[in-house]
């Protein structure tokens, strides 16, 4: 069809970008500092001026009058000789001096003012399924200060910006004064603390469970109807990942491990089935070799090029988002980060999470139902 998929992803994202309330973008900045300011020619303004005329959702955090502390509200007026303390992205900390007055050390300014990056796991049920404008307008002032730096969703980084929308489970990565983003937190879910280690008895229960239920078999006919030890264990993981998202306290794996146990998960899984069906693989390689090679063509093939034209003629996708919703129902990790670097975009992993849920539970199901129907055949 000749679509370029970089081309696309920038569409895409403009078109977000262009289509949302720009008060979103109080929490959507990559880049966030603070600084602080001595008051010269902005002697007389308000807060809500001074933040006005700064722009970019920069925010006063801190006024020091005398060495004391001065309440900081909207309508508070700045002195001269007042040093403050301004928290926003770069881009509005390289014209506030101009507008407030010379920058300084402030070493009494910052004293107790903390910045802090903390990742937030989404289980507020309030702003599931709504977009970052919309999440704004509900947090309303209390957003103030508070910046999104990174959005990630199942371990892939979704791409930012107003019209993104959030589902429970997300994790939100805030960045902005400790207090200020402490504020917006709770309003959001459950910080996710630094997890170095394994709740062993959650993952043990879980494939406990998920073994027992694999063992569990039903006959129809002669075909037998059985998830196995791996569908069940897939089962049992699609399961406690959900419980996991209701509850982040419980089930915590250190990505480390995580990643770890992925790869030698996937290295065992492949090492076993050659193992088993090497020989009879060999086998059916020997009497059907040129048949059996493009069979296989044919059955990786035409499911992607029906799937490809259903969803961009009949469905109407986004052709980036399609091929990522692709790539997650062949289950393939490799193909995923392929799209986003042909792309230059994290875009198409807004497509991959249901089906690459659905595609390991269909796959498992429908693996022995084939046989059966082959072997009876």
């Amino acid at each position: 069809m000749g679509i370029n998929l970089k081309s696309e992803a920038a569409k895409l994202e403009t078109t977000l970008l262009g289509g949302a309330a720009p008060k979103a973008n109080n929490l959507i900045y990559r880049k966030f500092q603070a600084r602080a300011y001595q008051v010269a020619g902005a002697a007389g303004q308000t807060v809500t001026e001074i933040e006005g005329e700064i722009g970019h959702r920069a925010s006063v955090e801190r006024i020091l009058r005398g060495g004391q502390d001065v309440e900081l509200r909207p309508n508070t007026p700045l002195q001269a000789g007042d040093e403050i303390l301004v928290a926003g992205p770069t881009a509005a900390m390289v014209a506030a001096a101009k507008i407030i007055g010379p920058e300084i050390h402030g070493e009494s300014v910052m004293e107790a003012v903390t910045g802090e990056v903390i990742d937030v796991v989404v289980s507020s049920r309030e702003i599931h399924g709504r977009t970052l404008a919309d999440i704004v307008d509900r947090v309303g002032d209390a957003a103030r200060g508070v910046f999104l730096r990174e959005l990630t969703r199942h371990g892939q980084e979704v791409p930012v910006t107003p019209n993104t929308i959030i589902y429970v489970g997300d994790v939100m990565t805030l960045i902005g004064v400790n207090r200020d983003v402490k504020r917006v937190a709770a309003k959001l879910g459950q910080v996710l603390s630094s997890r170095d280690r394994i709740d062993v008895a959650f993952v043990a229960a879980g494939l406990a469970v998920g073994l027992l239920v694999g063992l569990l078999k039903y006959h129809l006919g002669p075909i037998p109807f059985t998830l196995g030890g791996g569908g069940g264990a897939i089962v049992a993981g699609l399961i406690c990942g959900w419980l996991q998202s209701r509850r982040p306290s419980v089930g915590g794996i250190p990505p480390a491990a995580q990643q770890t146990l992925m790869d030698f998960g996937l290295g065992g899984f492949i090492a076993a089935i050659g193992l088993v069906n090497g020989p009879a693989a060999w086998t059916a390689i020997q009497a059907n070799g040129l048949t059996l090679l493009l069979v296989g063509i044919a059955v990786t093939v035409i499911p992607l090029i029906v799937g490809t034209l259903f969803g961009y003629r009949v469905l109407h996708m986004n052709p980036v988002v399609l091929c990522g919703a692709l790539a997650g129902a062949m289950t393939v990790d490799a193909a995923v980060s392929g799209c986003c670097e042909v792309a230059e975009s994290k875009t198409p992993v807004l497509g991959v999470a249901v089906p690459y849920a659905i595609a390991n539970v269909v796959l498992t199901v429908l693996g022995p139902i084939i046989v059966g129907l082959t072997f009876v055949g």
